[in-house]
């Protein structure tokens, strides 16, 4: 018995030294590139809720958030501020998965545990990626349209921001299905950055130029629901369109089915950012993670759409989240 205390008092003390903060709790920190659309917004809401939820357990001593408004240099200072202050962990969504590399590498070599989500960051040296499959994003989008098309037909393109790992990927697997199906004509595309102005005024311009559009291939945020709407502005008939589960575009997804509009909404979660702190814990702790923490995609069809649409709440709201009634009311207050 008393060796068996032993040993157990020994892999405690090893836990806690490795973790660095076992009596007082880590210090973690998010750093962000940008708010600059409700998926963020809601992203960061949901890494603040775990955040808290652990704090109050005594995980966590304290947590920071950072946002660097899509200006590569201020997150890496951002990054750089982190390792100054001594946090134990960062978990990082990055304007760039090359240029935050050095940073996330120097934050590694200070001994703080890193976990990149999202636009993961392209480097070994960090404790994992965590997110959705992005390029099967992209090729169910691709897929849905090519079903929905026989395999032939003229289509446009609605990509994110360019340059994040996201958009390079989802438009990834989408090509590779299309190059299977030489009838599928791309008659052209626009970074539209997930936003819904943008993505309207690109399919306005689109519009305007093609007489002949038989689909929209959109990569999702809310540029699927200012399609949809261009498209009912221009008085032209509605055509099948992919997005993301995003509540104003499944809005105008139900309240179109019978003017024959059809969709489909793959969907990475809001809180890919909690599974991130989540994972990096076990990290601290001295629990074995994989390298790629790839997250169950959840897809919203024709068949489950009425599931997931919530009348209740506002079109920025995003569908796929861990947040409660209260924290999504305070969150999407006027």
């Amino acid at each position: 018995m008393k060796k068996m205390l032993a040993c157990i008092l020994a892999l405690t003390l090893a836990l806690c030294l490795a973790g660095a903060a076992c009596a007082e709790g880590y210090k973690v920190a998010l750093v962000n590139y940008s708010v600059g659309n409700s998926w963020r917004a809601q992203m960061v809401a949901e890494f603040e809720a775990e955040a808290k939820r652990l704090q109050e357990e005594g995980v966590i001593s304290e947590y920071y958030i950072t946002n660097s408004n899509d200006d590569i240099s201020k997150e890496i200072s951002d990054v750089e501020d982190m390792i100054t202050k001594g946090v134990d962990a960062i978990v990082i969504t990055a304007a760039s998965p090359t240029a935050l590399a050095p940073a996330v590498e120097e934050a590694t070599e200070a001994g703080i545990k890193v976990v990149s989500f999202d636009n993961v960051v392209d480097t070994d040296m960090q404790v994992a990626t965590v997110g959705i499959d992005e390029k099967e994003f992209g090729r169910i989008n691709a897929e849905f349209l090519v079903e929905a098309l026989d395999g032939k037909g003229k289509i446009i393109v609605l990509n994110g921001t360019a340059g994040t790992t996201t958009d390079s990927l989802r438009w990834e697997g989408a090509e590779e299905v299309f190059a299977q199906y030489p009838e599928i004509e791309i008659l052209g595309s626009a970074n539209a950055d997930w936003d819904y102005a943008k993505g309207k005024a690109a399919v306005e311009s689109m519009l305007s130029a093609y007489p002949e559009i038989d689909g929209v291939w959109s990569q999702g945020g809310a540029m699927t629901q200012g399609a949809i709407d261009a498209f009912i502005a221009a008085g032209r008939p509605l055509v099948p369109m992919s997005g993301e589960g995003n509540n104003g575009m499944i809005r105008a997804w139900v309240e179109n089915r019978d003017n024959g509009l059809s969709c489909i909404a793959p969907s990475n979660p809001t809180y890919t950012s909690a599974e991130a702190l989540r994972v990096v814990i076990k990290a601290l702790n001295g629990e074995e993670v994989p390298s790629n923490v790839v997250m169950e995609m959840e897809v919203v069809t024709e068949e489950n759409v009425d599931e997931y649409y919530r009348a209740d709440m506002p079109d920025s709201y995003w569908v796929l989240t861990q947040l409660d009634d209260e924290a999504l009311a305070e969150l999407y207050a006027d």
